[in-house]
């Protein structure tokens, strides 16, 4: 009878077998370790992109307020400019208004005189 031993020739092809399993348990070993540290590396690159996505939205908005903030101020400046233009065009023809009165003034003296 054969026994469960029998077919092997020697105790050279296991240790074989058992090297070429641990050489492929150290390359599986190996890039498990290389995949996990370029994964870290990369977790931590897309934390700083977040935060730096955070930083750049905070300043928009505030610069988005600064700009509207600034609008309103031209708006105002607008309405204010264009009540002093209707208050000088007023002035102006009440000023030539009062010329006319004074010339008319000055031709009835000339002519009482």
């Amino acid at each position: 009878m054969v026994g469960f031993g029998a077919n092997r020739r020697g105790g050279r092809l296991p240790s074989l077998v058992f090297v070429a399993l641990l050489v492929v348990i150290a390359i599986l070993a190996f890039n498990c370790w290389n995949a996990s540290s370029r994964q870290a590396l990369l977790q931590e690159e897309v934390a700083e992109l977040q935060s730096q996505a955070k930083r750049t939205e905070v300043a928009r908005g505030r610069l988005e307020k600064r700009n509207s903030d600034l609008l309103g101020k031209v708006d105002s400046h607008k309405k204010q400019l264009e009540q002093k233009e209707a208050d000088y065009s007023q002035l102006s023809s009440q000023l030539q208004a009062r010329d006319g009165q004074v010339k008319k003034c000055e031709d009835s003296k000339v002519r009482r005189a």
